[in-house]
């Protein structure tokens, strides 16, 4: 599933840009694309606090309080396509930042042609990316709901179950065919085994318990640390990486 996100207090420019982003979606991909809607900065704050994943973002950054929520959808979701909407009174230095990384831009007064122009460039560049996705900076996830791209930096633990493998990330989970033993072969040093069951990011760990046989990550999730992996942990904590 691909998620958009539209953020403008102005329900025209939102129903122009929900439209044509939809007809897109229709027309060049098969993929479902689900469309987030938000009409006020409350309404964009709980959808930046409850962490939701987001692929392409357009935000009104004239919206009081707008500018900053978007500096912390691009932290969550570095890979996403963000399109800002802003006023010439606003001196780009304001918001042409690395924090934001923003690739396209929207200027009012809007008008269906420029909408049309700019969410047809970021659509296509988008779906290139999606189609093609650089396997060093995402991990591409193959599932019955389709298919989906998880920065490594947001994943926290792979987990075998089931004769499944389920990708964690701190709000989401996602689950694929594949063996933890295969994994571990082709994904980059950032990784670590420590249980039969469980490949853990290593950017994550919090706390090792190694007497209690157990890792703290971040926002508190326990790991089992079993007796076989043991070593191999207590070698990387006395590396101190």
């Amino acid at each position: 599933m691909i998620v958009m996100l539209i953020s403008d207090e102005s329900k025209k420019e939102r129903q122009f840009i929900v439209s044509y982003a939809k007809d897109l979606a229709g027309r060049w991909t098969e993929e479902s694309w689900k469309m987030l809607q938000c009409a006020t900065y409350a309404e964009l704050e709980e959808t930046v606090s409850n962490k939701i994943k987001t692929d392409l973002i357009c935000v009104d950054i004239t919206m009081e309080g707008a500018l900053e929520l978007t500096k912390e959808l691009r932290r969550l979701t570095p890979s996403s396509y963000i399109i800002l909407i802003a006023s010439p009174k606003i001196s780009p230095a304001i918001y042409m930042r690395p924090t934001i990384g923003a690739e396209s831009l929207l200027l009012k007064p809007l008008t269906l042609q420029q909408i049309e122009e700019v969410l047809s460039e970021a659509v296509r560049t988008y779906l290139d990316r999606f189609y093609r996705p650089d396997e060093k900076k995402v991990f591409v996830v193959e599932h019955k709901g389709g298919r989906a791209l998880v920065d490594y930096e947001n994943i926290y633990f792979f987990e075998s179950r089931e004769k499944r493998v389920y990708l964690n990330t701190e709000t989401e989970e996602y689950g694929f065919y594949d063996t933890l033993d295969q994994l571990e072969a082709r994904l980059e040093e950032g990784f670590m085994r420590c249980h039969r069951s469980f490949l853990v990011n290593k950017n994550k760990i919090v706390k090792v318990f190694l007497s209690q046989n157990r890792l703290l990550l971040e926002n508190e999730f326990e790991i089992p640390l079993s007796r076989s992996y043991k070593p191999a942990v207590k070698a990387y904590l006395e590396k101190g990486e």
